[in-house]
């Protein structure tokens, strides 16, 4: 991983060399399914274009957030220095400009999505040179996708889809290192293996076994999970806004925070409220759905938010749509709710923990579809 790091941060400071840049990028989220698969795929990538004696193709793994906003991504960090990754080696967002390169008449741009398979707003226009998209979510029917190649397949994580390819396509990789790397995200996404979270699949299953076998890994599972978990939770030198950004998603210009703490004991911090309404108002949005969960007890525990500024009927027809969803089923119970002359905010206690926010987000997709917002 380390040759290939280095490789990779080479040739971005070399691009004029290259007559072709095959980008993996990684979801805007950059949690730590998308950064490990990311920097897997793009391993995979460079030792093909070795094998294969392309010395004009460049591979560049990238992390899709701003340099700055990496430290709050705690367990990405804990994972990859645990793994003796180097930091300084990895590529950000904000350090190639993938329009630029697009836009050069004397270079090609090979985009390949990683952990998702729509675009933000701002990188439409990249659309034309996406070549190969790796997800795990069931895909969005409102975007199509001729001549690319699709792997996307609903298991419980990305990392599983791209372990998957290199024991299909270079098993011989596979030491100790990148199989220990793989099986983290796997872990995470999936609650170790549990049934209970209802997100394991068999091809998880499989594919987890195989990587410990191939890795000859003799550590335990259980507590891999709770070292990753520990890293992921430990928010303690975050301040609240960072909070709001640690693991964000957007959906037709409307903000899904995810947290890893219920959203009842944010909003006993000081500001909160106040935190919110600035995130809110900075993204010149009127609604944002808050999802929290609490992995450090025995069992998971989730709960819901809606916060609005003004009176605002999109906000009350997500709560609405959220209550009435049968599939799935979020069995939504009122803890708290807060009506002042600027903005409101409604908690519910979420009794059906298997739903994650991966099945939240279609149904606030759809919803603000009936209200014509826009794709962002």
């Amino acid at each position: 991983m380390e040759v290939f790091l280095n490789a990779s941060k080479i040739a971005l400071s070399q691009l004029s060399v290259y007559r072709t840049i095959r980008v993996v990028l990684g979801n805007p989220t950059c949690d730590l399914d998308s950064a490990v698969s990311a920097l897997v795929q793009g391993l995979l990538e460079y030792n093909d274009i070795k094998k294969r004696e392309l010395t004009d193709v460049a591979v560049i793994p990238v992390m899709n957030i701003p340099e700055k906003e990496f430290r709050i991504k705690t367990e990405v960090v804990y994972s990859l220095k645990s793994h003796n990754i180097s930091l300084n080696l990895l590529t950000f967002r904000d350090q190639i400009h993938l329009q630029n390169i697009q836009n050069d008449a004397n270079k090609k741009l090979e985009l390949i999505l990683i952990d998702h398979h729509t675009l933000a707003n701002k990188d439409f226009e990249l659309k034309p040179s996406i070549v190969m998209i790796i997800d795990h979510r069931p895909l969005d029917p409102a975007w199509s996708w001729p001549n690319v190649l699709l792997n996307i397949e609903i298991v419980g994580s990305c990392a599983t889809l791209v372990a998957r390819n290199v024991l299909q396509k270079n098993p011989d990789i596979l030491d100790t290192q990148l199989s220990s790397l793989l099986r983290g995200p796997i872990l995470i996404d999936t609650y170790n293996m549990s049934d209970e979270a209802g997100r394991v699949t068999a091809t998880d299953v499989d594919t987890l076994n195989a990587l410990e076998q191939l890795g000859k890994l003799t550590s335990d599972r259980t507590d891999i999970f709770k070292k990753i978990m520990h890293a992921k939770t430990d928010i303690s030198e975050l301040t609240l806004e960072e909070l709001m950004i640690k693991d964000l998603k957007v959906t037709n210009g409307i903000p899904l925070v995810g947290f890893s703490l219920l959203i009842e004991d944010f909003l006993v911090r000081e500001n909160a409220k106040e935190v919110i309404e600035q995130f809110a108002n900075e993204r010149n949005c009127n609604v944002v759905v808050l999802i929290g969960q609490d992995v450090t007890k025995e069992c998971v525990s989730r709960d819901i938010a809606i916060f609005s500024t003004l009176c605002n009927q999109l906000a009350n027809d997500i709560i609405q749509a959220l209550i009435e969803s049968t599939q799935p089923s979020l069995n939504l119970e009122l803890i708290k709710e807060i009506r002042e002359e600027k903005r409101s905010l409604c908690l519910y206690k979420q009794r059906n923990v298997k739903v994650t926010r991966k099945q939240i987000l279609p149904i606030v997709q759809k919803t603000a579809l009936l209200h014509g917002n826009e794709k962002i």
